[in-house]
């Protein structure tokens, strides 16, 4: 019997929702993937929940934790936070996009993508038209 969880999908943000259908899909308990992470039990409670802003460092734990791309958790926990984009946020996102093509070990392109390109691939990191 898989353990009883106490949050609930409906209060929820996509991260919670995500890190709950992990637990149940591998029988685990949140204090087991928090000890796994390396992260406080309140913590990992915490960021499941609709409102909240997982720390960096926190999400980056629980992605080796959980096998996954820690921009996967990032896509999950910010999911529909930037609704003006500034000029801090386009220096995060550039900083984003550096250290994940260092951390994956790719090359830049020979030539500048096309704005087709572009504009796929940010609909695809969850961007969407006005």
């Amino acid at each position: 019997m898989p353990p009883r969880l106490q949050v609930k999908q409906e209060d929820c943000s996509p991260l919670g929702q995500y890190i709950l259908q992990y637990l149940e899909s591998h029988n685990m308990s949140m204090n087991r993937l928090a000890e796994l992470a390396g992260v406080p039990q309140p913590r990992l409670r915490g960021a499941c929940f609709k409102g909240t802003c997982p720390t960096p460092e926190t999400l980056q734990k629980l992605a080796n934790a959980m096998n996954k791309h820690h921009l996967e958790l990032y896509t999950l926990a910010y999911e529909g936070r930037m609704t003006t984009i500034t000029e801090n946020s386009l220096d995060l996102i550039l900083r984003e996009i550096l250290a994940t093509v260092r951390e994956m070990d790719l090359e830049p392109p020979s030539q500048i993508p096309s704005r087709s390109s572009l504009y796929r691939a940010l609909l695809d990191l969850g961007f969407k038209p006005k």
